[in-house]
């Protein structure tokens, strides 16, 4: 994971092109990739299968991604994306941050002070397994 912060703060009222773009860099971040590299989820703004483009987009890197509310009940490895209710925007925003085996390890706004309830879970999945552990065993 390399830290990536994100470049834009304002709220879900701003235009399109203005509104944070947290997940945007947390997915660079957890993806070691620069951050204009990664789609801005805003531009799927009028869409409402922005997650299906951003798990199509995740294919390239032989990825994709769910969602989970865990309430408690299961156990999270790994990097993943937290979707926790923002402290600094109104109306319970969300932010997205990364997380690490459930901790927060990298909060992409960089004048963060506090995190919100988490609400969420983003889990990235290996689209074949097998390719993923064959290829880990050469690494």
């Amino acid at each position: 994971m390399k830290k990536i912060y994100q470049t834009k703060f304002a709220g879900i009222d701003a235009p399109v092109g203005e509104r944070g773009n947290c997940w945007q860099a947390a997915v660079a971040s957890i993806l070691e990739l620069p951050l204009e590299v990664v789609p801005d989820i805003q531009e799927y703004d009028e869409k409402l299968v922005w997650f299906d483009e951003f798990r199509e987009w995740l294919k390239q890197y032989g990825l994709s991604a769910i969602g989970l509310a865990t309430n408690g009940n299961i156990t999270i490895e790994g990097y993943h994306l937290i979707e926790c209710k923002s402290t600094t925007l109104k109306n319970g925003e969300l932010h997205v941050v990364v997380g690490l085996n459930e901790e927060v390890v990298h909060d992409p706004n960089p004048n963060a002070t506090a995190l919100g309830e988490v609400v969420d879970y983003i889990i990235f999945t290996a689209l074949d397994p097998a390719r993923a552990r064959l290829e880990g065993l050469e690494g």
